[in-house]
Protein backbone atom coordinates (compact mmCIF):
# COMPACT_ATOMS: atom_id res chain seq x y z
CA UNK A 1 0.00 0.00 0.00
CA UNK A 2 1.34 3.12 -0.87
CA UNK A 3 1.31 6.85 1.40
CA UNK A 4 -1.31 7.97 -0.88
CA UNK A 5 -3.62 4.87 -0.41
CA UNK A 6 -3.13 5.19 3.36
CA UNK A 7 -4.00 8.98 3.38
CA UNK A 8 -6.57 8.99 1.29
CA UNK A 9 -8.53 5.41 1.05
CA UNK A 10 -11.27 3.73 3.39
CA UNK A 11 -9.43 1.41 5.88
CA UNK A 12 -11.94 -1.10 7.77
CA UNK A 13 -11.93 -1.91 10.87
CA UNK A 14 -13.85 -4.32 10.86
CA UNK A 15 -11.65 -6.91 11.87
CA UNK A 16 -10.54 -5.40 14.75
CA UNK A 17 -14.15 -4.76 15.90
CA UNK A 18 -14.87 -8.61 15.70
CA UNK A 19 -12.11 -10.03 17.32
CA UNK A 20 -12.47 -7.90 20.17
CA UNK A 21 -16.03 -7.00 20.18
CA UNK A 22 -17.09 -8.05 23.64
CA UNK A 23 -14.72 -5.45 24.85
CA UNK A 24 -15.22 -2.79 22.62
CA UNK A 25 -19.05 -3.36 23.81
CA UNK A 26 -18.22 -2.85 27.37
CA UNK A 27 -15.92 0.44 26.79
CA UNK A 28 -19.27 2.22 24.65
CA UNK A 29 -21.33 1.31 27.11
CA UNK A 30 -19.39 2.58 29.96
CA UNK A 31 -18.32 5.75 27.61
CA UNK A 32 -22.08 6.50 26.78
CA UNK A 33 -22.77 6.33 30.52
CA UNK A 34 -20.22 8.89 31.49
CA UNK A 35 -21.27 11.30 28.91
CA UNK A 36 -24.90 11.04 30.73
CA UNK A 37 -23.25 12.18 33.49
CA UNK A 38 -21.36 14.86 32.11
CA UNK A 39 -24.89 16.08 30.74
CA UNK A 40 -26.62 15.51 33.81
CA UNK A 41 -23.76 17.87 36.02
CA UNK A 42 -22.07 20.05 33.82
CA UNK A 43 -24.82 22.93 32.57
CA UNK A 44 -22.79 26.26 31.91
CA UNK A 45 -21.45 27.29 34.84
CA UNK A 46 -20.97 31.31 35.23
CA UNK A 47 -17.58 31.20 37.51
CA UNK A 48 -13.97 30.37 35.48
CA UNK A 49 -12.77 28.04 38.01
CA UNK A 50 -16.24 25.87 37.29
CA UNK A 51 -15.70 26.64 33.91
CA UNK A 52 -12.39 24.99 33.55
CA UNK A 53 -13.83 22.10 35.86
CA UNK A 54 -16.49 21.52 32.92
CA UNK A 55 -14.00 21.97 30.09
CA UNK A 56 -11.23 19.58 31.56
CA UNK A 57 -14.17 17.02 32.28
CA UNK A 58 -15.46 17.02 28.92
CA UNK A 59 -11.35 16.65 27.54
CA UNK A 60 -11.40 13.50 29.99
CA UNK A 61 -14.34 11.77 28.30
CA UNK A 62 -13.32 13.30 24.71
CA UNK A 63 -9.96 12.03 24.64
CA UNK A 64 -10.94 8.49 25.77
CA UNK A 65 -13.36 8.27 23.14
CA UNK A 66 -11.01 9.49 20.77
CA UNK A 67 -7.96 7.28 21.99
CA UNK A 68 -10.18 4.06 21.91
CA UNK A 69 -10.99 4.90 17.90
CA UNK A 70 -7.13 5.36 17.38
CA UNK A 71 -6.32 1.90 18.72
CA UNK A 72 -9.39 0.55 16.91
CA UNK A 73 -7.73 1.97 13.54
CA UNK A 74 -4.55 0.76 14.77
CA UNK A 75 -2.66 3.73 15.69
CA UNK A 76 -1.44 2.61 19.10
CA UNK A 77 1.08 5.67 19.51
CA UNK A 78 -1.42 8.19 18.98
CA UNK A 79 -4.35 6.58 21.04
CA UNK A 80 -1.50 6.07 23.71
CA UNK A 81 -0.37 9.52 23.35
CA UNK A 82 -4.78 10.83 23.62
CA UNK A 83 -4.98 8.20 26.41
CA UNK A 84 -2.43 10.66 28.30
CA UNK A 85 -4.29 13.64 27.58
CA UNK A 86 -7.24 12.12 28.87
CA UNK A 87 -5.81 11.00 32.33
CA UNK A 88 -4.06 14.37 32.29
CA UNK A 89 -7.27 16.24 31.84
CA UNK A 90 -8.99 14.17 34.38
CA UNK A 91 -6.39 15.06 37.26
CA UNK A 92 -6.75 18.43 36.61
CA UNK A 93 -10.94 18.61 36.90
CA UNK A 94 -9.68 16.47 40.00
CA UNK A 95 -7.69 19.51 41.44
CA UNK A 96 -9.49 22.66 40.36
CA UNK A 97 -12.70 21.87 42.19
CA UNK A 98 -10.01 20.51 45.38
CA UNK A 99 -12.16 21.07 48.64
CA UNK A 100 -8.95 21.38 50.62
CA UNK A 101 -4.69 22.79 49.58
CA UNK A 102 -2.81 20.15 48.25
CA UNK A 103 0.86 19.71 47.93
CA UNK A 104 2.58 20.90 44.47
CA UNK A 105 6.08 19.62 45.58
CA UNK A 106 7.68 16.92 47.35
CA UNK A 107 10.08 19.05 48.95
CA UNK A 108 9.81 18.67 52.73
CA UNK A 109 9.52 22.42 52.59
CA UNK A 110 6.31 22.48 50.95
CA UNK A 111 3.05 23.79 51.77
CA UNK A 112 -0.44 22.84 50.85
CA UNK A 113 -1.75 25.65 48.36
CA UNK A 114 -4.80 26.51 46.56
CA UNK A 115 -4.44 24.81 43.18
CA UNK A 116 -6.74 27.05 41.73
CA UNK A 117 -5.47 30.06 42.37
CA UNK A 118 -2.32 28.74 41.89
CA UNK A 119 -3.29 27.32 38.34
CA UNK A 120 -4.51 30.98 37.81
CA UNK A 121 -1.58 32.42 38.54
CA UNK A 122 0.16 30.38 36.12
CA UNK A 123 2.28 28.42 38.50
CA UNK A 124 4.82 25.81 36.36
CA UNK A 125 3.96 22.88 39.02
CA UNK A 126 0.19 23.17 38.40
CA UNK A 127 0.86 22.66 34.25
CA UNK A 128 -0.92 19.64 32.41
CA UNK A 129 2.26 17.33 32.61
CA UNK A 130 2.47 17.30 36.38
CA UNK A 131 -1.34 17.06 37.12
CA UNK A 132 -1.13 13.05 37.38
CA UNK A 133 1.74 13.45 39.99
CA UNK A 134 -0.08 15.78 41.73
CA UNK A 135 -3.38 13.63 42.04
CA UNK A 136 -1.03 10.84 43.10
CA UNK A 137 0.87 13.26 45.32
CA UNK A 138 -2.50 13.94 47.35
CA UNK A 139 -4.41 11.41 47.06
CA UNK A 140 -5.34 10.95 50.36
CA UNK A 141 -6.36 14.76 50.43
CA UNK A 142 -8.15 14.19 47.39
CA UNK A 143 -9.89 11.31 48.30
CA UNK A 144 -8.68 9.20 45.94
CA UNK A 145 -7.16 6.47 47.84
CA UNK A 146 -9.19 3.39 46.29
CA UNK A 147 -7.58 5.06 42.67
CA UNK A 148 -4.00 5.67 43.86
CA UNK A 149 -2.99 2.12 42.18
CA UNK A 150 -4.70 2.10 38.82
CA UNK A 151 -4.29 5.65 38.17
CA UNK A 152 -0.39 4.84 38.83
CA UNK A 153 -0.34 2.32 36.56
CA UNK A 154 -1.75 4.39 33.76
CA UNK A 155 1.11 7.13 34.44
CA UNK A 156 3.93 4.56 33.93
CA UNK A 157 2.48 3.00 31.19
CA UNK A 158 1.05 5.89 29.02
CA UNK A 159 4.53 7.40 29.96
CA UNK A 160 6.08 5.67 27.39
CA UNK A 161 3.76 6.94 24.41
CA UNK A 162 3.99 10.33 25.14
CA UNK A 163 7.78 10.56 23.43
CA UNK A 164 9.98 8.55 20.97
CA UNK A 165 11.06 6.12 22.80
CA UNK A 166 12.08 2.27 21.88
CA UNK A 167 8.33 1.59 23.37
CA UNK A 168 6.55 3.38 20.60
CA UNK A 169 9.44 1.92 18.02
CA UNK A 170 8.38 -1.16 18.73
CA UNK A 171 4.68 -0.71 18.27
CA UNK A 172 5.48 0.38 14.92
CA UNK A 173 7.55 -3.12 13.65
CA UNK A 174 6.11 -6.56 13.05
CA UNK A 175 8.10 -9.56 14.80
CA UNK A 176 9.27 -9.97 11.32
CA UNK A 177 10.63 -7.11 11.50
CA UNK A 178 8.31 -4.97 8.82
CA UNK A 179 7.60 -1.70 9.61
CA UNK A 180 3.78 -0.69 10.20
CA UNK A 181 2.74 2.91 8.51
CA UNK A 182 -0.43 4.73 9.77
CA UNK A 183 -2.06 2.06 11.59
CA UNK A 184 -4.14 -1.15 10.05
CA UNK A 185 -4.86 -4.13 11.66
CA UNK A 186 -2.02 -7.33 12.53
CA UNK A 187 -2.92 -10.26 13.58
CA UNK A 188 0.74 -9.80 15.23
CA UNK A 189 -0.36 -7.25 17.37
CA UNK A 190 -3.23 -8.91 19.12
CA UNK A 191 -1.16 -8.95 22.59
CA UNK A 192 -0.55 -5.11 22.21
CA UNK A 193 -4.32 -4.31 21.10
CA UNK A 194 -5.28 -6.38 24.27
CA UNK A 195 -3.13 -4.76 26.71
CA UNK A 196 -4.50 -1.22 25.59
CA UNK A 197 -7.66 -2.43 25.76
CA UNK A 198 -7.29 -3.25 29.04
CA UNK A 199 -5.95 0.49 30.63
CA UNK A 200 -8.98 1.80 28.04
CA UNK A 201 -11.64 -0.23 30.12
CA UNK A 202 -10.90 -0.05 33.29
CA UNK A 203 -10.53 3.58 32.90
CA UNK A 204 -14.07 3.59 31.65
CA UNK A 205 -15.20 2.17 34.40
CA UNK A 206 -13.92 4.68 36.87
CA UNK A 207 -14.98 7.25 34.70
CA UNK A 208 -18.92 7.66 35.28
CA UNK A 209 -18.74 7.82 38.96
CA UNK A 210 -15.00 10.14 39.11
CA UNK A 211 -17.66 12.86 37.12
CA UNK A 212 -20.12 12.37 39.36
CA UNK A 213 -17.55 13.13 42.41
CA UNK A 214 -15.28 16.23 40.63
CA UNK A 215 -19.21 17.58 40.07
CA UNK A 216 -20.78 17.25 43.51
CA UNK A 217 -17.44 18.40 44.84
CA UNK A 218 -17.87 21.99 43.94
CA UNK A 219 -20.54 22.29 41.27
CA UNK A 220 -23.61 21.09 43.43
CA UNK A 221 -24.78 24.96 44.68
CA UNK A 222 -23.54 26.44 41.51
CA UNK A 223 -25.90 23.90 38.79
CA UNK A 224 -28.38 23.19 41.57
CA UNK A 225 -27.72 19.55 41.45
CA UNK A 226 -30.59 16.89 43.62
CA UNK A 227 -30.20 13.88 42.16
CA UNK A 228 -27.87 11.22 41.01
CA UNK A 229 -28.03 9.39 37.48
CA UNK A 230 -24.90 8.18 37.54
Amino acid sequence: MTIRDILVTDRSVAEFCSIFDSEITEITNLLEQSESCFEHYFSEPEKQKYKWVQEFTFMTIESLVTATRLLIEGHINASGNTMRISYESLCLAILLSAENNVLISKSKKAKPINFYKSYLQGNKSTKAHKAIDNVLLNADTLGLIEGYEWLEQAKNFYNGYSHASIMTMGSLMLPSGKPIIAGGFYKEKLGLYKDHLNFVLRFAKHLPKLIEAVALRNLTSALNVTKTVC
